[in-house]
């Protein structure tokens, strides 16, 4: 059993694919709030229609919700540089803090530069791809690109390349 922390990409995809309700009885699934509050809400099928996702009366049912204080995600931006903040999505951000307080939690995300965030906070071993992710649940699906874990780890790669040149976090005075 793993224990997840899912990114909104993942929850829609998910859905999509109709693998929710078996991820989320074989694992322990969570969702950063903001995620769930402000990020997920339709997914659309192959073949054009919109299906709605209302989790929050599945909340502590089938998932836990877990959350952070502004002053924690306020702090948190500020380790990165500009540019990088503004590729961060606020949930990506929320679910980061949260993987830094929960050592033992599983970030799976398909967006590029929340992975490159694991690589560059040294996280790298708390981030799983969604095909990992299947994988592991014993579900073989054919998967887009995005879904890899040779995408996954592509990013990881960059984002421990982008904290050895320096770039992507906030420079401290003095450095």
């Amino acid at each position: 059993m793993l224990l997840l922390l899912l990114d909104a990409d993942v929850i829609i995809d998910l859905h999509k694919f109709g693998l929710w309700n078996q991820i989320a009885k074989n694992h322990k699934v969570n969702i950063p709030s903001i995620i769930l509050r402000r990020e997920v809400y339709f997914f659309e099928s192959t073949d054009g229609n919109r299906y709605s996702i209302d989790l929050i009366k599945e909340a502590g049912i089938t998932f836990n919700e877990l959350s952070c204080s502004a002053e924690e995600l306020f702090e948190f931006k500020d380790k990165f540089d500009r540019v990088f903040q503004e590729e961060l999505h606020d949930g990506e951000k929320e679910a980061l803090v949260l993987l830094q307080k929960q050592d033992d939690l599983q970030l799976c995300t398909c967006d590029y530069a929340a992975i490159k965030a694991l690589g560059l906070l040294d996280l790298s071993a708390q981030g799983i791809s969604f095909e990992n992710m299947l994988k592991k649940s014993g579900i073989n699906k054919k998967l887009e690109f995005k879904h890899t874990e040779k995408r996954f780890k592509k990013y990881l790669t960059e984002g421990s390349i982008m904290k050895i040149q320096g770039r992507g976090l906030e420079k401290k005075r003095g450095e």
